[in-house]
């Protein structure tokens, strides 16, 4: 058959019954998605999810019908050779396909696999036709849909490459730029950069012939115009669509929003007057909420604000099945009324938005956040008005409390008569608005009455209202609430929680009919009457602080605080109360009221924390200094002990007593004391004082080895103290005894690594990121304040420090034991407002003892310990929990009384090889080059992003150590191969820091991968067996597992690097960072007024150079010796002036003797000598 046959029957039989096809399958889907014209519209109706699937049969009918003439129709055999070959000749005879229709055949079933959502299918064919077609104008279609398509994989640096191509084609075809155009701007809105879409879309919308395409591709320039604040621009647009027979939706929309985006110029008659005409046509019904907030935005730039409230409750009153409308409505009167500072009717609205939204609506979490610190407030809001009504009805007498009670009732019975009237006439009162006007006209009715909480309105007319509108639902705490992550936060004082599990156990009477119900409640002795008053306290405070700290309306909070005072003057709150009016009224400049609020904090409370840094503004910075100086003079008393000098070591325990240190010390001082006095005296006088030490501190860490010491001298054993510390009594932390490694149990799933003694000293702990912004003073403030309220008889301390290069530790210190500090972290992280200052800050808190303490600290990590606290203490690590699942603190004491009570059989666990754990396939021998390895679990995906993010991260970090970068594939894994490393501390440096930089697999997604270091030789075994999950197996229990060092006494291995060992003498404080990212004049400077500040005695001499050509290193010189250089590291990395500006940027700093950096300027290698760092500066 001829070409021309082919041709004919491939385009007019098989083609065009695929392409009528295809179009009929675009058509349904089309028709069958419904727009939701409260969002941006996507541009593409076929790209929602919900389509796939709706034009099955015919996508496949074209699809078949492609693969057909494909199959039947393709002409591959070249034309006979001519003798007189013209160019034109030529060029047709290169050609590999000779039928003109199976280019468009790929392009036609590319596209039906598109629109089943069948991506990589679709690339496939469109590929194919780029390749295979490179000269024929049908490249540019398949170009077009390949951008498509990738867009919808998120693979936008595949799409943006492409879409530069095109632009940069001068041979583009000048019909398909529309297309270009709409695909070109998706691809910016899918990124959310409509800013960047809108030029794009312009000319798609001038380019587009096809109506309804123009008509969407405008609607959704003018929804962009919007979002990006044109609404002059916005509002023409939508007047344009009006004018063009849209669809009736489209065109109700584009009216609304026509109105909606009224700026405050113009004639706003003319819009309302249009407004009004279409509220009053029957097929808008359904739209009149939208209708109401349009006029209401009418009336609020116009600056009528009433008329404005007025229309948004209508609207929310008429939302029925838009609840995006009604959330709108909602939000928009709950700000109007929250910059009003009506508060109460602000939550309201909040409240009311919040049943119908979730996280994925637009700014969830601040409109979240702002209804919780409302709810509190208007809780302890409604604390108060109700204890004040309770109160003064208790008060009455008798007869008088039981007529108004009798007038009570009779209203009830009225009530309930017009519900069940309003019940059957289906009036307009069954819906949202009414329920919530009614419900402000009542509060006002019942403040009139002189009576808050039990209106007879509120029981019977809400009764019926409320399962009218919400149905039948469980009695609990935040019933409204979609979001039950987080309870009301309420901050009463522990003294009231007994009373108040008391009271929750008494049956409720129930009905409003009888006179008990309304008099259960009333404080009518004296014991009811001050748990009432101590609501209001507690209350009047809370309420205070949350008008200062979440809302800063400081005329509020003072009047709160004030009104405290004033009921109370003598309470449990008056010295915080004084210290927060002292900085309220400061805040506000008003010097005298300020003043008078500090003299009497320090007349009154002299030896408060306060009061001590009101008298001294730097109180808590040379509090934290003493305790720096404690620490060091304590590990020089544990040196001098150690080699034997106890009469030293003494001497310095005296010294540091008389410093008033740490509580938790006192013991371990007192300990080295008393050897330093045995040692010297008698056998039997060193017993008396060992027996006396151990009656004292029956539950201090040194005791066990107090009373192994005190057996000897009993026994006449002891002839050489020293003895003990040689043969591992002592370590350089005191422990107990069957805490020492030979005594640990290892059988745990933590290996024994923590403690279970339940009887040692704890520390309250919260661990948070050194580059958060966090307000170290006021947190300390606040923990004091909570302490102060709460624990009058301890005197805690309170401390920083730091934990490693990324973490920061708060410590309150000390707790008896384990059941008593459970009872302190229960109670304290109810109390929000003391975690204030770490508000949107990502942190955890936790109770540790005293050893576990240390093994955290040793490991400069908390992760693993937090496993062993959620297993063994509490689950609640962060401040994402509802205070309703909290037991009370004496819920938790009984409890922990009746465990203990309890038999408790105990077993054993036997270590086991598991299956598929790799031991008997790769070899545990680690010498030799190292390899760091992605596993991606997806065969098909392109890499190419994540390979290049690698390759910018090696060389800007490890352009000395010659990275390479490889890929293969190994059974459904892709691997890339980062190497080589020459040791396995190398290659887990790099794995570590890899790991936890989360932007190199920003392009991975949603996909399944695997992060492992292996050797050269198990790589290759890797590849043949292709097991990787057993490898994986094997690099945990020999990598990970095996790097946890179990035996703190485990000498190093001799250092065998290029860097000298003795780095004792003077040092250099060193700052790496990259040439292109920071302010390389400003650093310097930055660090010579740090020096001038905290260091004007030295003489410290700042440099920089350029390490290499693209690091400078800056050195700080003058450091006498390695302490005082680690010192200045730790002042120095908490400068913010210093640090501030380098925080987002990968610095590195260490401390350097003179001849290990001329070692370090030559090598260059920083991975090398931070190895060396940490073993010899960091031990």
């Amino acid at each position: 058959m001829s070409r021309r046959y082919n041709n004919m029957t491939a385009h007019y039989n098989v083609y065009f019954n695929g392409r009528e096809s295809l179009r009929a399958g675009v058509e349904k889907i089309n028709n069958s998605y419904e727009d939701d014209f409260s969002k941006v519209l996507p541009l593409f109706k076929s790209t929602n999810p919900s389509t796939a699937t709706a034009a099955n049969a015919e996508m496949e009918n074209a699809i078949m019908k492609g693969s057909k003439l494909i199959q039947s129709h393709s002409i591959t055999k070249k034309p006979k050779r001519r003798k007189n070959r013209s160019q034109s000749y030529i060029r047709f005879a290169s050609r590999e396909e000779f039928n003109n229709w199976v280019d468009n055949a790929y392009i036609l079933m590319g596209k039906a696999y598109f629109f089943q959502h069948n991506y990589a299918s679709a690339i496939e064919n469109f590929s194919y036709v780029t390749r295979k077609f490179e000269d024929d104008p049908s490249r540019y279609t398949a170009y077009i849909w390949l951008i498509k398509s990738y867009t919808e994989l998120e693979r936008y640096v595949e799409a943006f490459e492409l879409i530069q191509k095109m632009q940069d084609d001068e041979d583009f075809p000048h019909k398909l730029e529309g297309e270009l155009a709409a695909v070109t701007s998706d691809y910016y809105a899918r990124q959310l950069s409509y800013t960047d879409g809108i030029p794009f879309l312009s000319i798609a919308v001038k380019q587009t012939a096809k109506k309804s395409d123009r008509l969407r591709y405008k609607y959704v320039l003018a929804q962009w115009y919007q979002e990006t604040g044109n609404p002059d621009k916005s509002s023409e647009l939508f007047r344009e669509i009006s004018r063009m027979n849209p669809p009736y939706k489209m065109a109700f929309n584009a009216r609304i929003n026509a109105a909606g985006t009224f700026t405050g110029t113009g004639d706003a008659e003319k819009l309302k007057k249009e407004l009004r005409k279409m509220l009053r046509d029957k097929k808008n019904l359904e739209f009149r909420d939208q209708i109401y907030f349009a006029m209401g935005n009418i009336s609020l730039k116009e600056g009528n604000k009433e008329q404005a409230k007025a229309d948004y409750m209508k609207s929310a009153s008429m939302s029925v099945d838009n609840l995006y409308q009604r959330a709108l409505s909602c939000l928009t009167l709950a700000q109007i009324y929250f910059e009003e500072l009506e508060y109460k009717k602000s939550q309201s609205y909040y409240d009311s938005a919040m049943v119908v939204i979730d996280e994925k609506y637009p700014n969830y979490q601040q409109i979240s956040d702002r209804h919780k610190s409302l709810t509190r407030l208007t809780d302890n809001i409604y604390t108060v008005e109700r204890e004040d009504s309770l109160q003064r009805i208790a008060l009455m007498d008798e007869a008088s409390r039981n007529a108004l009670i009798d007038q009570w009732i009779k209203q009830v019975v009225e009530k309930e008569a017009i519900a069940k009237q309003a019940e059957s006439s289906q009036m307009m009162d069954r819906n949202y608005f009414r329920q919530n006007e009614s419900r402000f006209g009542l509060s006002q009715q019942q403040e009139g009455a002189g009576w808050y909480f039990y209106s007879p309105t509120t029981v019977a007319y809400g009764k019926v209202e409320f399962e009218r509108l919400w149905g039948k639902r469980k009695l609990e705490d935040g019933w409204r609430r979609s979001d039950k992550s987080s309870g009301s936060g309420d901050e009463n004082a522990m003294e009231e929680d007994s009373l108040m599990s008391a009271e929750s156990k008494v049956k409720k009477v129930e009905d409003p009919k009888s006179r008990e119900f309304y008099t259960q409640d009333l404080p009518v002795n004296d014991s009811l009457m001050t748990v009432s008053h101590a609501k209001i306290r507690n209350a009047l405070f809370n309420a205070g602080r949350i008008f200062k700290t979440d809302f800063t309306d400081f005329p509020r909070s003072i009047e709160s605080f004030e009104n405290l005072n004033k009921r109370y003057p003598e309470n449990l709150f008056t010295l915080s109360s004084w210290f927060e009016l002292w900085d309220l009224y400061g805040k506000q400049n008003n010097q005298e009221k300020a003043d008078y609020y500090k003299n009497l904090i320090i007349g009154k409370y002299p030896d408060s924390k306060y009061a001590k840094y009101l008298q001294n503004p730097n109180y808590f910075v040379e509090l934290e200094a003493r305790t720096d100086s404690i620490n060091r003079l304590y590990q020089q008393v544990f040196l001098e002990f150690k080699n034997g000098q106890y009469a030293q070591s003494g001497k310095i325990s005296d010294q540091i007593i008389s410093m008033q240190p740490d509580s938790a010390l006192i013991p371990k001082l007192k300990f080295f004391k008393i050897i330093a006095d045995g040692t010297a005296s008698t056998r039997e006088n060193f017993g008396s004082l060992l027996a006396g030490y151990i009656s004292t501190y029956p539950k201090a860490e040194p005791k066990p080895l107090a009373e192994q010491i005190l057996k000897l001298i009993q026994d006449s054993t002891l002839t050489d103290y020293q003895k003990m510390v040689d043969s591992g009594y002592l370590s350089d932390q005191i422990k107990n005894s069957e805490l020492l490694p030979g005594n640990q149990k290892g059988a745990d799933e933590f290996g024994g690594k923590f403690s279970y003694d339940e009887d040692l000293l704890h520390y309250f702990v919260i661990a948070y990121p050194k580059n958060a912004n966090v307000d170290l003073n006021r947190l300390k403030f606040d923990l004091a304040n909570y302490n102060i309220d709460h624990y009058t008889k301890i005197d805690f301390d309170i401390e920083t420090q730091s934990l490693n290069t990324n973490t920061n530790l708060l410590l309150v210190r000390s707790l008896n034991d384990k059941e008593q500090g459970l009872i302190y972290f229960r109670s304290i992280i109810k109390r929000r407002n003391v975690f204030e200052a770490l508000k949107n800050i990502k942190y955890v808190n936790f109770m540790a003892s005293s050893t576990n303490f240390r093994e955290i600290t040793a490991d400069k990590d908390y992760t693993e310990y937090l496993k062993f606290f959620i297993k063994n203490y509490s689950r609640f690590v962060t401040s994402d929990f509802s205070d309703e699942v909290l037991p009370e603190p004496e819920e938790l004491l009984a409890k922990a009384r009746q465990e203990e009570e309890l038999l408790k059989e105990k077993g054993s666990f036997v270590t086991v090889v598991p299956t598929g754990s790799g031991l008997d396939i790769y070899s545990g021998e680690d010498k030799g080059l190292q390899n760091f390895v992605i596993a991606v679990n997806s065969p098909g995906v392109n890499l190419k992003q994540i390979i290049a993010g690698f390759g910018a991260h090696n060389s800007d970090q490890y352009r000395q150590v010659g990275l390479n970068i490889r890929q293969t594939k190994v059974a459904d894994y892709q691997l890339i191969i980062v190497s080589p490393f020459k040791t396995k501390t190398e290659a887990i440096n790099y794995f570590t820091r890899a790991i936890t930089t989360r932007k190199l697999y920003r392009s991975l997604d949603t996909l399944s991968y695997r992060n492992f270091i292996i050797t050269d030789s198990n790589l290759k075994k890797l590849t043949e067996s292709k097991r990787i999950g057993e490898y994986l197996n094997f690099f945990k229990t020999k990598y990970i597992e095996a790097n946890v060092d179990l035996n703190p006494n485990q000498s190093q291995p001799e250092y065998s690097g290029p860097y000298q060992t003795n780095v004792g003498g003077k040092q250099s404080f060193v700052l790496i960072i990259p040439k292109e990212e920071v302010n390389t004049d400003y650093l310097p400077e930055a660090i010579r007024q740090f020096n001038q500040q905290n260091y004007p005695q030295q003489t410290l001499i700042v440099s920089s150079a350029m390490l290499d050509d693209f690091r400078i290193m800056i050195k700080v010189e003058g450091l006498a010796d390695p302490e005082s250089g680690l010192i200045y590291l730790r002042a120095i990395a908490n400068d913010q002036k210093v640090y501030g500006p380098i925080q987002n940027v990968n610095y590195r700093n260490f401390i350097i003797t003179p001849e290990n950096e001329t070692i370090f300027v030559k090598s260059k290698n920083i991975l090398t000598y931070m190895e060396f760092y940490k073993q010899f500066y960091l031990k």
